[in-house]
């Protein structure tokens, strides 16, 4: 099986997992598994609706949670969950890769700009076995966005297990970044943002400006395609058996976001 993903529209955590329930991903456990994923670390509320060309649009309203949460805390979350929802190896495994990609994304952008590094700190892992103790140094980032990404991730791991899809994916055209500047509490910075412009660098995907000034690829979803391996290829040819189409908080001029398996 093939999965094929058009994110000429920008793609975003939240828009992946709508993708997946519009291909068929059963939507009463995604959000289940998803609101599993927002109590962890505060309360959400999160339904689905359709958008006037027939997407599907996430509304995720969170109503508290508790803050920055790290890497390291973000992991052992995660873990918690995947056990909960009985997620299997492959895509536990998928999970885990996409919150190790964001997390080394945050610290490389907190490191390359200097007013974000009251969001990056060092913590110990103590080891312990029957002869010696270990201590190791590793440095961690704070996650602006905690609990979104926790519901982000554990959405698309859900998702793609429903859909027994592939952990790879095939990239129909390169990314698009949108434009203009994002606003955070720190100030703004130009589109795309640090970790994801660092994320696509890395994993050498392909990414293009425009076609709007708005921020249409996010660090969370730039993590996600890194996760699937993601790189262009064209469709094998084999006939599509599921698609989805979702769209963000905003309906742009722009396609949705497009996912096929074929």
């Amino acid at each position: 099986m093939q999965l094929l993903i058009d994110a000429t529209g920008g793609i975003a955590g939240d828009m992946f997992a709508a993708a997946l329930i519009s291909a068929g991903a059963n939507e009463e456990q995604m959000l289940h598994a998803m609101r599993l994923a927002a109590e962890k670390i505060g309360k959400a509320s999160i339904s689905t609706s359709l958008t006037h060309d027939g997407a599907h649009r996430l509304h995720i309203d969170i109503s508290h949670n508790h803050g920055h949460l790290s890497g390291h805390k973000a992991y052992h979350l995660l873990e918690d969950i995947f056990e909960e929802l009985g997620i299997t190896e492959t895509y536990r495994q998928f999970g885990f890769k996409a919150l190790d990609v964001l997390v080394k994304a945050e610290i490389k952008a907190h490191k390359e700009n200097s007013f974000l590094t009251d969001h990056i700190h060092a913590h110990h892992h103590h080891h312990h076995n029957d002869t010696d103790h270990h201590h190791e140094h590793h440095e961690d980032a704070y996650l602006h966005e905690a609990q979104d990404i926790l519901i982000d991730i554990t959405g698309a791991v859900m998702g793609l297990q429903l859909l027994s899809a592939p952990t790879s994916a095939s990239l129909l055209n390169p990314v698009s970044f949108g434009g203009g500047h994002i606003t955070f509490s720190h100030g703004h910075l130009p589109v795309p943002a640090p970790a994801t412009k660092i994320i696509f660098d890395t994993y050498k995907m392909p990414g293009s400006m425009g076609p709007i000034e708005k921020e249409l690829c996010t660090p969370t979803g730039s993590a996600l395609l890194a996760a699937l391996d993601a790189q262009l290829s064209a469709h094998n040819g084999a006939p599509i058996i599921k698609e989805g189409t979702s769209r963000g908080g905003k309906d742009f001029p722009i396609p949705p976001l497009k996912i096929q398996l074929a």
